[in-house]
């Protein structure tokens, strides 16, 4: 056993302390199989077969929590016959925000669109991506029933699934979705005519007309630049992962290299939390 966990490359007392009692146990199956008891023992074929044969009495539950330690232990030993785990897939960068001045550009062309079509289709991507945070996905299968007038005057809008949430527009915005869902039947679909079809925003974007120096405009930037804009905001992190649809904070701690830093620093952690 001492050998075992040297040639591990486990460090720490509890560490090793933990996987005492996993080892020994294994040891003791592989004597009565006559098995050496040494390190070469400690292998993914011999830990597999203990783990389905040498405990009868145990749950599944601990069956597999000790063959998944034994393997790991197994794969420190012996290296060469641990398993490819294969070239990690890279996470796609998030694209950046678009700045202030973009948003103003963004927002003329879309109220300027040559026919009425056009201008509602590109006002909703805008509206509900730089307002709500709507991706693609999420417009696929929005009807006009999904965005609610609320009691204050603002607009909710219910995402179906796959990522079901609810969502209040920024103020800013209230007005290009107003002009994205007007005339729309409660049950009609508010871009396209088929749920299934794909890249509904990028198609809606591109029978956009656009003309000067404004920048390429894709929904996925526009969810960044609500996102953005919640960061900088006083959001609380629960608040915003909720409407976001999101369940990590990865996201947003990839989106910090393109936000504006806080001037203040200081002053905003000092306040934070203060009683008024």
């Amino acid at each position: 056993m001492a050998e075992t966990l040297s040639r591990s490359r486990i460090t720490g007392v509890d560490s090793i302390r933990k996987h005492i009692t996993h080892v020994a146990y294994f040891l003791a199956w592989a004597q009565d199989h006559d098995l050496p008891l040494s390190a070469e023992t400690v292998v993914r074929r011999h830990v597999d077969e203990y783990a389905r044969t040498g405990m009868p009495d145990s749950s599944e539950k601990s069956r597999a929590d000790r063959r998944a330690r034994l393997r790991w232990l197994a794969d420190q030993l012996h290296p060469d016959q641990a398993p490819d785990r294969g070239v990690p897939i890279a996470r796609p960068s998030i694209k950046p925000p678009y700045t202030s001045r973009e948003m103003t550009q963004i927002r003329r062309v879309a109220l300027t669109q040559p026919t009425a079509a056009r201008r509602r289709q590109l006002c909703l991507c805008v509206g509900l991506g730089a307002g709500a945070g709507l991706d693609s996905q999420d417009l696929r299968h929005l009807t006009r029933s999904h965005v609610r007038d609320a009691a204050d005057g603002g607009l909710n809008v219910d995402v179906a699934a796959p990522n079901p949430r609810s969502v209040t527009v920024l103020r800013d915005y209230e007005d290009l979705v107003r002009i994205g869902i007007a005339g729309f039947k409660p049950k009609t679909l508010l871009l396209g005519r088929k749920e299934d079809r794909r890249n509904l925003a990028a198609r809606a974007i591109g029978d956009a007309v656009v003309l000067g120096d404004v920048p390429h405009i894709e929904q996925s930037r526009l969810r960044a630049t609500w996102l953005a804009q919640l960061m900088t905001g006083s959001v609380p992190l629960s608040v915003l992962l909720t409407a976001a649809g999101l369940r990590s904070a990865r996201t947003l701690v990839d989106l910090l290299p393109h936000l504006p830093s806080t001037a203040d620093a200081h002053r905003v952690l000092r306040d934070a939390g203060a009683v008024r």
